[in-house]
């Protein structure tokens, strides 16, 4: 016994509904690479914000050629998801681009800290310098964010730079 075949009108459909499953499956891939790459380095932020805006356009396109097919639900809250992760993984790489060079003091600070007041100092130095930078003053100097300026704001966790940073007290 065979099974029964489909009716021609409704194989068109269960075709259209595939295709839109896996679009919004892409969606949500693209997406969801793209809000892992926008942390980091620069051509990988790069890579993740073309993930993104892919992503925002595939779910855009799976919403709308989810209309009238059988996984309406599952279809749209798919597409929602991949579109609210493009948007957020866009913004968040854009802004990193934007404040590249702030950033990118941010992280060497970081990395070359060895206690929670020096991270504290760093966060501290972020902020100033995305004001500094979004303001148009001058820019946060790369050597201030160095290794060896890390030391210097970063006085605990040099024992002999301690000493010099207590008497300024």
């Amino acid at each position: 016994m065979t099974p029964p075949r489909p009716s021609p009108e409704t194989a068109p459909a269960d075709a259209r509904s595939a295709a839109t499953t896996r679009t919004a499956g892409a969606a949500l891939v693209c997406a969801a690479v793209a809000l892992v790459l926008v942390g980091s380095g620069l051509w990988l932020t790069v890579a993740g914000i073309v993930a993104a805006a892919a992503g925002l356009g595939l779910g855009i396109a799976a919403l709308v050629r989810s209309r009238g097919t059988s996984r309406r639900r599952l279809l749209v809250v798919s597409a929602v998801a991949a579109i609210v992760l493009g948007l957020l993984s866009l913004v968040t790489g854009g802004a990193r681009l934007a404040l590249w060079p702030v950033a990118e003091a941010y992280q060497q600070c970081v990395s070359s800290t060895l206690t929670l007041s020096g991270t504290a100092q760093c966060q501290q130095e972020l902020e100033d310098g995305i004001w500094s930078y979004l303001s148009g003053g001058p820019e946060a100097s790369a050597d201030s964010s160095g290794p060896a300026g890390a030391s210097t704001s970063n006085a605990s966790s040099d024992p002999e730079g301690s000493a010099p940073a207590a008497r300024r007290l």
